[in-house]
């Protein structure tokens, strides 16, 4: 990753619940949701989406970062492209994998499976990686 942008680890962590509550909810969040909940900046936004997509990639979850949308168009920014011929697959079919994923049935083990331990494993994924990081 060549951006000298820097990634809040707690942060990080509230975005990758997010999306995957995004997920749950089966909708897309805008980039402007996201600017206006955690505080950053649009490029900001497509940075830690970019991170999103790569901590998907490795730990072989649906791409969260396909849910993240343009308010105006509707549709993942350009940068998304790479994740789709990476993972040989339309938007749609990303979205539809995350929606399929990350589906809640009634029980309570359904609803908080995705979260056990998802803190610890953002942590590892963040120090693993060659991405700045600052701390609060």
């Amino acid at each position: 990753m060549a951006r000298n942008i820097s990634v809040s680890p707690d942060k990080f962590k509230c975005f990758v619940r997010y999306m995957i509550q995004a997920a749950k909810q089966k909708r897309c969040v805008s980039y402007v949701e996201l600017e206006n909940c955690f505080g950053l900046s649009h490029d900001y936004v497509g940075w830690y989406a970019g991170v999103l997509g790569n901590y998907c990639l490795e730990r072989e979850l649906p791409m969260l970062n396909g849910l993240i949308v343009s308010s105006s168009e509707c549709i993942p920014s350009e940068g998304f492209n790479w994740y789709e011929k990476e993972y040989g697959k339309s938007w749609g079919e990303i979205i539809s994998e995350c929606w399929k994923y990350f589906h809640v049935t009634s029980s309570r083990t359904k609803q908080s499976q995705h979260y056990s331990k998802r803190d610890a494993d953002v942590a590892e994924f963040l120090e693993s990686c060659d991405i700045p990081s600052y701390k609060k």
